[in-house]
Formats: structure tokens, sequence, C-alpha cells
């Protein structure tokens, strides 16, 4: 009875959250809701990483989550379809995992996919074609800009948020990719977790055609 009413209290605050995402999503709040939209996620993954530790260890997990290539595969699909469904709606299609699926989907018919691809000179066309590079004497580099430096309105790239879910690293792995131990900003792109996240993407969401 108690995993029951554990479940339902868990149900209930994800329907919660699902509906002020709705509302900051209506209200064009778009960064409040790509913060949302992180924490959300974060919360699947760190409830997937303490089921795990339960039952290999009998005992919570101390590391923060965040959303590693196998946290991201391990996501359920239903909460992405949630998210968004309401970011498509909201938006027209300019925003959401969808539209950022739409471009990776496009490029992959011209672009190999290489995980060790983290050269500055060579960055992966989806980073430049959904304004996440930063921009050096008008040509895009490979690294990121840092988050308070995206676009937070319908003027920005197709695809460009929901990015905090992509942001959110440890600060040794920023460290590790060349940033300042402040996330994904100024770091080289993780194509592997990028890959992982577009993989997973329920593949219905492509053919929406909004």
């Amino acid at each position: 009875m108690l995993a029951i009413a554990t479940n339902r209290s868990l149900d209930s605050e994800l329907e919660a959250s699902l509906s002020e995402l709705s509302l900051l999503l209506d209200e064009e709040d778009w960064q409040t809701a790509d913060q949302l939209t992180a924490a959300l996620l974060l919360n699947a993954v760190a409830q997937n990483q303490s089921s795990e530790a339960m039952r290999l260890r009998g005992k919570e997990p101390r590391q923060r989550p965040y959303l590693t290539t196998e946290a991201v595969a391990a996501l359920p699909c239903q909460l992405l379809q949630a998210i968004d469904d309401r970011w498509q709606r909201a938006s027209g299609g300019h925003f959401g995992f969808s539209a950022q699926l739409q471009i990776y989907a496009d490029l992959l018919e011209t672009v190999d996919f290489d995980p060790n691809l983290n050269n500055w000179s060579t960055p992966h066309p989806f980073f430049e074609d959904v304004g996440w590079l930063m921009l050096f004497a008008l040509r895009p580099i490979g690294f990121l800009r840092f988050y308070n430096w995206l676009e937070f309105d319908l003027d920005a790239p197709k695809g460009h948020l929901p990015a905090l879910w992509y942001w959110k690293i440890p600060r040794m792995a920023s460290l590790q990719m060349g940033g300042f131990l402040t996330g994904q900003g100024g770091c080289f792109g993780d194509l592997a977790r990028l890959d992982a996240m577009m993989l997973h993407t329920p593949p219905r969401l492509i053919d929406l055609g909004l």
C-alpha cells in the first residue's frame, strides 16, 4: 500500500509540474519553462538512480543526477512526449525535442556522426543550426554559448529550446570539455549525449507536421 501511495503521490506531483509547464509556455516564459523542463528530466533520472541503487545496495545514491548518455536512454518516453507536446503546441512547432530531432535527422543524411568530434574548428552543424554556438568574428566556433547568452523568444533559431537539459553537467565534466566549471557553456559540444537524446525522442513526434 505504501508503494502504491508513493507512486500516486509522484504521479500527482508530475501532473502538477506538467500543468505548470503548460502555463509557463502559454505565457511565453520560455526561460522558466526551460528550467522546469530540465528539472522534470533530472527528477526522472534521480528516481531511476534511486531505484537502481536501492536494488543493488539498499541505500540512496549520493551523487547529484545529470543527463549522461545512459541516463538519457533510460528516460521514460511518455515523459519526453508529454513535455515535447507542450513545447510544440505553445511555439507552433518552433521549439521542442521534435524540432531538434527534425534538424538532427536532416543533418544525418549528409553528416556522419562521430562522438569523438570535439575539435573547436569543426563543430557539428547541429549546434550552429539551433544557435547554440558562440560567435567569433561573425563565424561560429566549436564552443557552446553560456546558458544566459541563449535566446528566450520566438526570434531564436528553430530548435533553440529546450536547452538547459543539455547545459546541466557536473563541474568536472565542464572542465574536461574545455569549460569553466559552469556547465556546458564554454565547452565543446558533447555529441554522444546529444545523439542519445535524439535517438530516444519518440520517432512519431517528428511526423506531427507542426
